[in-house]
């Protein structure tokens, strides 16, 4: 059993970053509901220098917030 105050060994999470990557990109790119991709929507707004970036599933139909990103 693990618990939250327990280190893991370092040579076992050798490759600890790619599979995390691959969990938060599968995470970001598919519906939490049916699992199948999402449609993304990318809106730029340049007198506030911003990109709105809004996500479709085309499975269920079901519309996620829209994120902000600012441009530099």
């Amino acid at each position: 059993m693990t618990t939250p105050f327990t280190r893991p060994d370092l040579q076992a999470t050798e490759n600890e970053p790619e599979w995390i990557r691959g969990i938060v990109l599968e995470k970001y790119e598919h519906c939490s509901f049916c699992h199948s991709k999402l449609v993304f929507n990318h809106d730029l707004n340049i007198s506030y220098l911003q990109v709105i970036e809004t996500s479709r599933c085309p499975g269920c139909g079901v519309t996620f917030n829209p994120k902000k990103f600012t441009l530099q």
